[in-house]
């Protein structure tokens, strides 16, 4: 690419705001070319190169420190310069806790609905209907199995009167919570 963009264009080709590039800019992450004669940023393809590698950091979740620092030239160990493979490393560790904490909370909410206080509003009166909430919230069946044992396991009084609410016949409730409790009994695999 011979072209060199000023800012304006960077930013529509990029699908960024100018400030944005701006803001890139004031952190160190991009820098211009240089000017034209009437004093406009000028970026070739360097810039666009590490403007595209900025943007697939941030879709990757790392924060603008984070990409400075993969972006930064290399140093020396006394210069203390991260690997980059640890930050990325570190990155795919913290967002595996983050989905953790997420299905955790998917798994409290869930609950919630499944409570006396929320049963009379919900739309779901069927084992069925219950069954493609949470499918829709993306439960896996094993998900959903684990949700009952936890139900079982800490108000079992509310898990028996949430399956009732369903229309279960009593020897499904039955079956259903004595197999939750033998999950909660069960080591974890």
């Amino acid at each position: 690419m011979t072209t060199r963009l000023t800012l304006g264009r960077l930013a529509r080709a990029a699908g960024l705001a100018r400030a944005s590039l701006l803001h890139y800019e004031s952190l160190g992450l991009l820098e211009p070319q240089g000017r034209s004669s009437a004093g406009y940023r000028l970026y070739g393809a360097e810039e666009v190169e590490r403007l595209r590698a900025i943007r697939r950091y941030r879709e990757a979740g790392l924060t603008l420190a984070e990409i400075r620092e993969l972006l930064a030239p290399a140093r020396s160990t006394a210069g203390k310069r991260s690997e980059p493979a640890l930050l990325l490393e570190s990155r795919l560790v913290a967002l595996n806790n983050e989905i953790d904490a997420l299905r955790a909370q998917q798994q409290l909410l869930a609950r919630l609905l499944a409570t006396q206080e929320f049963r009379k509003a919900r739309r779901c009166r069927s084992k069925e209907a219950w069954t493609e909430l949470l499918r829709r919230a993306g439960f896996s069946d094993e998900e959903m199995r684990a949700w009952h044992a936890a139900f079982e396991t800490e108000s079992p009084g509310e898990h028996a009167r949430f399956l009732e609410s369903l229309g279960l016949a009593r020897s499904e409730v039955t079956a259903i919570r004595r197999w939750s409790r033998s999950q909660s009994a069960a080591p974890p695999r």
